[in-house]
Protein backbone atom coordinates (compact mmCIF):
# COMPACT_ATOMS: atom_id res chain seq x y z
CA UNK A 1 0.00 0.00 0.00
CA UNK A 2 1.53 3.35 -0.99
CA UNK A 3 1.96 6.17 1.50
CA UNK A 4 -1.07 8.48 1.36
CA UNK A 5 -1.26 12.19 2.02
CA UNK A 6 -3.60 11.40 4.94
CA UNK A 7 -0.98 9.10 6.48
CA UNK A 8 1.73 11.72 5.93
CA UNK A 9 -0.43 14.34 7.69
CA UNK A 10 -0.91 11.96 10.63
CA UNK A 11 2.88 11.55 10.84
CA UNK A 12 3.37 15.32 10.83
CA UNK A 13 0.73 15.78 13.56
CA UNK A 14 2.35 13.13 15.80
CA UNK A 15 5.75 14.73 15.22
CA UNK A 16 4.54 18.23 16.04
CA UNK A 17 2.89 16.94 19.22
CA UNK A 18 6.17 15.30 20.29
CA UNK A 19 8.18 18.41 19.39
CA UNK A 20 5.84 20.56 21.49
CA UNK A 21 6.14 18.09 24.39
CA UNK A 22 9.94 18.32 24.20
CA UNK A 23 9.92 22.10 23.72
CA UNK A 24 11.41 22.31 20.21
CA UNK A 25 10.44 24.02 16.94
CA UNK A 26 11.36 21.72 14.07
CA UNK A 27 10.71 20.88 10.46
CA UNK A 28 9.23 17.49 9.66
CA UNK A 29 9.40 15.98 6.17
CA UNK A 30 7.62 12.86 4.95
CA UNK A 31 8.77 11.08 1.79
CA UNK A 32 7.47 7.96 0.07
CA UNK A 33 9.56 4.81 -0.36
CA UNK A 34 11.24 6.33 -3.43
CA UNK A 35 12.29 9.47 -1.56
CA UNK A 36 9.66 11.69 -3.22
CA UNK A 37 8.38 14.45 -0.96
CA UNK A 38 4.80 13.91 0.20
CA UNK A 39 4.56 16.61 2.86
CA UNK A 40 6.79 18.96 4.84
CA UNK A 41 6.01 21.43 7.59
CA UNK A 42 8.23 23.90 9.40
CA UNK A 43 7.00 24.95 12.81
CA UNK A 44 7.00 28.66 13.67
CA UNK A 45 10.41 29.54 15.05
CA UNK A 46 12.29 26.70 13.33
CA UNK A 47 15.32 27.78 11.31
CA UNK A 48 14.76 28.30 7.59
CA UNK A 49 17.19 25.52 6.63
CA UNK A 50 15.50 22.80 8.71
CA UNK A 51 13.06 21.62 5.99
CA UNK A 52 15.95 20.81 3.63
CA UNK A 53 17.82 18.89 6.33
CA UNK A 54 14.66 17.07 7.42
CA UNK A 55 13.98 15.96 3.86
CA UNK A 56 17.57 14.76 3.39
CA UNK A 57 17.27 12.68 6.57
CA UNK A 58 13.97 11.21 5.33
CA UNK A 59 15.59 10.45 1.95
CA UNK A 60 18.41 8.57 3.68
CA UNK A 61 16.01 6.56 5.85
CA UNK A 62 13.85 5.65 2.85
CA UNK A 63 16.75 4.95 0.50
CA UNK A 64 18.69 2.75 2.90
CA UNK A 65 15.60 1.34 4.65
CA UNK A 66 17.08 2.08 8.08
CA UNK A 67 16.98 4.81 10.68
CA UNK A 68 19.58 7.50 10.28
CA UNK A 69 20.61 6.67 13.85
CA UNK A 70 21.70 3.26 12.53
CA UNK A 71 23.20 4.81 9.39
CA UNK A 72 25.18 7.36 11.38
CA UNK A 73 26.72 4.57 13.43
CA UNK A 74 27.33 2.43 10.35
CA UNK A 75 28.97 5.20 8.32
CA UNK A 76 31.14 6.58 11.14
CA UNK A 77 33.74 4.04 10.09
CA UNK A 78 33.23 4.82 6.38
CA UNK A 79 33.22 8.62 6.19
CA UNK A 80 34.54 8.81 2.63
CA UNK A 81 31.72 6.54 1.45
CA UNK A 82 29.13 8.54 3.40
CA UNK A 83 30.44 11.85 2.00
CA UNK A 84 30.24 10.49 -1.55
CA UNK A 85 26.72 9.13 -1.10
CA UNK A 86 25.47 12.31 0.59
CA UNK A 87 25.64 14.19 -2.73
CA UNK A 88 24.77 11.31 -5.05
CA UNK A 89 22.70 12.33 -8.08
CA UNK A 90 19.69 14.55 -7.54
CA UNK A 91 19.07 13.27 -4.03
CA UNK A 92 20.51 14.75 -0.88
CA UNK A 93 21.17 12.47 2.05
CA UNK A 94 21.94 13.37 5.65
CA UNK A 95 23.03 10.46 7.82
CA UNK A 96 22.61 12.25 11.16
CA UNK A 97 19.97 11.23 13.70
CA UNK A 98 16.38 12.17 12.86
CA UNK A 99 15.29 9.95 9.95
CA UNK A 100 13.01 6.96 10.52
CA UNK A 101 11.29 4.60 8.04
CA UNK A 102 7.50 4.39 8.06
CA UNK A 103 6.42 0.74 8.17
CA UNK A 104 2.96 -0.52 7.16
CA UNK A 105 2.11 -4.22 7.36
CA UNK A 106 5.79 -5.10 7.57
CA UNK A 107 6.78 -3.02 4.50
CA UNK A 108 8.59 0.31 4.36
CA UNK A 109 6.25 2.77 2.64
CA UNK A 110 8.24 5.93 3.28
CA UNK A 111 10.18 7.81 5.91
CA UNK A 112 10.05 10.78 8.25
CA UNK A 113 12.88 13.25 8.71
CA UNK A 114 13.17 15.85 11.48
CA UNK A 115 15.55 18.75 11.94
CA UNK A 116 15.86 21.49 14.53
CA UNK A 117 15.89 19.78 17.93
CA UNK A 118 19.49 20.00 19.15
CA UNK A 119 20.95 17.67 20.31
CA UNK A 120 20.02 15.33 17.49
CA UNK A 121 18.76 12.60 19.82
CA UNK A 122 15.67 14.81 20.08
CA UNK A 123 15.28 14.86 16.29
CA UNK A 124 15.33 11.08 16.43
CA UNK A 125 12.74 10.90 19.24
CA UNK A 126 10.43 13.22 17.30
CA UNK A 127 10.90 11.23 14.06
CA UNK A 128 10.19 7.98 15.91
CA UNK A 129 6.96 9.43 17.29
CA UNK A 130 6.01 10.83 13.88
CA UNK A 131 6.55 7.46 12.20
CA UNK A 132 4.23 5.92 14.77
CA UNK A 133 6.79 3.81 16.56
CA UNK A 134 6.04 3.05 20.18
CA UNK A 135 8.55 4.41 22.64
CA UNK A 136 9.80 1.56 24.82
CA UNK A 137 11.25 2.12 28.28
CA UNK A 138 15.05 1.97 28.48
CA UNK A 139 16.39 -1.56 28.72
CA UNK A 140 13.78 -3.11 26.41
Amino acid sequence: MPLTLKHARECIERGIAKAHALGYNVAIAVVDDGGHLVLCERMDGALWVTPEIARAKANAAAGFQATTLDLEERFTKRMLFADNVATLGDYRFVFGKGGVPIVESGHIVGAVGVSGAVPAENDHAIADAAAGHPVLPKGH
